[in-house]
């Protein structure tokens, strides 16, 4: 879903349907996950150089959580980083294009990266059906903070049909690009990757990691793993079929107000996040975000345009969930690619528990 100001009904129509299917920082706290580009109060100069910023502590345990997160006040986990804030990292973002080997595609890349020398492990960001990878920056600037390098991959989709084994291919592309970048390769560690995807893009990061022992975790985002427009195997793969093989940790973040209604279902009940976890190994969770819809995930739902009204209404307010969406995304990848087993508080613990599940915000389940 990426209509340009041209785009037809029609064509927004069919996008549903299948999508169901440099500067440096300085990273701020989030004042509650808030929407937009710039969500997580970093400032912006428009400029696209690469000099290093200051990087501030936000201070662990200092119970910074937000008012997008419902629990204000309740402290954080200790010795560690609040992951509804950014974190200790100033980071730089860079914007390139580059010519995947494995495709032959041609694809945009965003990326943010910490300016500290060090080595990073890497988050690749995948995009909906047509929805335009600037939709889901305030993630790879939060994860930037965090001391990963973190990247939007703008793999091509067509109304036509898509050919998934290609799309993750144009996403695992996006590690080679950053070792071989003279700025990123120093920095990553393209050993230690973990893939994030909302929509068709959380379908294809978990394809991704079925075929790439690269992927060490997985967390994504209502994935929908239909297909359709005459998208056919070998070319559309089901890929919740492909969970019992995975042994890596997963995640799956969802909602059920698209599941059925409205004018057609954004995000089917018999191809939505649940069919995926229902599954996987352990370790896994599934979280239900309740009042979300489909579209509720983006960073700002107001950006998307036309497209994003077909969807069912929400009733949770799009920056609440786009917070919590990038608290667990962060808190995932701390724990399992990081092995902060603190962060546990915060996917199904403690904190979990009171900032979301006592509040209303959303149903848990793990194993």
């Amino acid at each position: 879903m990426k209509p340009g100001p041209t785009a037809t009904v029609a064509s927004a129509l069919a996008a549903v349907f299948l999508g169901c299917g440099s500067d440096a920082k300085t990273p701020s706290v989030d004042p509650g996950g808030q929407s937009g580009a710039d969500a997580g109060g970093v400032a912006r100069d428009g400029g696209g150089g690469a000099d290093a910023a200051a990087a501030r502590d936000t201070g662990a345990g200092d119970g910074a959580s937000g008012g997008g997160d419902g629990g204000a006040g309740d402290g954080a986990a200790s010795g560690i980083s609040d992951p509804n804030a950014d974190g200790p990292f100033a980071y730089a973002e860079k914007d390139a294009t580059t010519t995947i080997a494995a495709t032959g595609d041609s694809v945009a890349i965003h990326v943010a990266y910490p300016t500290a020398a060090g080595t990073y492990p890497v988050v690749v960001v995948a995009h909906g059906f047509q929805l335009s990878p600037s939709l889901y920056k305030s993630y790879v600037q939060r994860l930037a903070t965090f001391g990963y390098v973190a990247m939007t991959v703008d793999f091509p989709t067509s109304l036509l049909g898509n050919d998934n084994p290609a799309e993750a291919k144009d996403l695992l592309g996006g590690l080679d690009w950053a070792k071989a970048d003279a700025t990123l390769g120093p920095l990553v560690d393209v050993t230690t990757v973990g893939m994030t995807g909302h929509s068709l893009g959380g379908k294809l990061a978990l394809l991704a990691a079925s075929t790439d022992a690269r992927v060490k975790a997985v967390i994504v985002l209502d994935p929908v793993d239909g297909g359709a427009n005459g998208c056919s195997a070998p070319k559309c793969v089901t890929v919740a079929d492909l969970m019992p093989g995975l042994h890596i940790p997963t995640g799956f973040l969802g909602e059920t107000t698209d599941a059925s209604g409205g004018f057609q279902s954004c995000a089917p009940a018999a191809s939505n996040f649940t069919t995926f976890y229902a599954k996987t190994n352990t370790p896994s969770f599934q979280v239900t975000v309740l009042g979300a819809n489909h579209m509720s995930f983006l960073d700002d739902v107001s950006a998307c345009g036309f497209t994003c009204t077909l969807c069912n209404a929400a009733t949770a307010p799009n920056a609440q969930v786009n917070g919590l969406a990038k608290a667990y995304v962060v808190a995932f990848y701390e724990r399992w690619l990081r092995g902060k087993t603190a962060y546990d508080a915060y996917l199904t613990g403690a904190q979990a528990q009171a900032r979301y599940v006592a509040t209303n915000q959303i149903s848990l389940v793990s194993k």
